[in-house]
């Protein structure tokens, strides 16, 4: 039988507005300048935000064409404006130190993302630490930008997060690996009430830049259900520290229903060892309190 934490579905299927996104973008470069970080309007994410403005002009005049570039080739750089707002919201109080070096890298490489390779591909790995971290603070959580990615505090616990977005699907398995050996460290130097995830972004996996998700949540779901029960066996034998118990498969992609773009989101989590105990009865309940999921 699975376990009931693998059945734990989170997901935001939200749709995008033009208007909404850049109104809350307001200040993105005052606040950029305040950290230190340089402002390039040449960068990724002002690439993103000026794509967002052709779009919003073409909405505004009702054109299926903004600047003589179809809509639907917007639907990366759209999702990337929004990733980027969360990351703004979140954080746009927190101490500059935390942010300075890890900001600077995340604007960074190409604005395609069929343009990235392995040297370039910084950039969106470290947006995706960012952007989870964005995405629990707002829904209320206290996170910490610390090593080795993330910290996630609840009531009566914290959550110490190693972040990996691999380049493909036969990469999962040493992603996982490398994230064990850097929770192993920080862990070591950890109270009890200390636990380890491992987030494992499958953005990449799912979406090479060159197309997008046409699914439904199900569909998705249904998606990371598989690649969950193909990858499982494979970090059995991976020596995981004690109090690093769980792993998460994290999907983030545009996706169009014909009534507009949307980002679809999905979650699964699955123990990292061991079989399903009270800490991961307690992660459970923490996830679900954090995501406002019905018990």
């Amino acid at each position: 039988m699975r376990s009931p934490i693998y059945n734990l579905i989170v997901y935001r299927n939200a749709q995008l507005k033009y208007s909404d996104i850049l109104k809350d973008l307001e200040g993105f470069d005052d606040w950029l300048r305040s950290l230190g970080v340089p402002v390039r309007p040449a960068d990724r994410a002002h690439g993103s935000i000026r794509k967002l403005e052709s779009a919003q002009q073409a909405f505004l005049s009702g054109s299926p064409q903004a600047n003589g570039v179809s809509k639907s080739d917007y639907i990366f750089g759209l999702t990337e404006a929004l990733e980027l707002r969360d990351v703004y919201c979140a954080f746009r109080d927190h101490p500059p130190h935390h942010l300075r070096e890890r900001l600077t890298r995340a604007l960074s490489g190409p604005h395609l993302p069929e343009a990235e390779t392995i040297k370039n591909r910084d950039g969106r790995n470290v947006m995706f630490e960012l952007a989870l971290g964005a995405e629990w603070a707002l829904n209320g959580a206290s996170v910490d930008l610390i090593e080795p990615d993330l910290g996630l505090k609840m009531a009566e616990r914290y959550y110490l997060v190693a972040c990996k977005r691999p380049e493909h699907d036969h990469g999962i398995r040493a992603a996982v690996r490398d994230a064990a050996s850097q929770l192993r460290s920080a862990l070591a130097r950890t109270p009890i009430n200390h636990f380890g995830i491992i987030a494992v972004s499958l953005g990449r996996i799912l979406n090479r830049g060159n197309t997008y998700f046409s699914g439904d949540y199900e569909q998705l779901s249904e998606l990371l259900n598989g690649l969950m029960s193909l990858h499982r066996p494979n970090w059995r034998t991976t020596d995981f520290h004690p109090q690093n118990i769980a792993i998460i498969f994290y999907a983030q992609t545009p996706a169009d229903w014909g009534e507009g773009l949307y980002r679809l989101s999905a979650m699964r989590i699955m123990e990292a060892r061991g079989e399903y105990s009270d800490i991961h009865r307690n992660l459970e309940s923490d996830l679900r309190e954090l995501y406002g999921v019905p018990a």
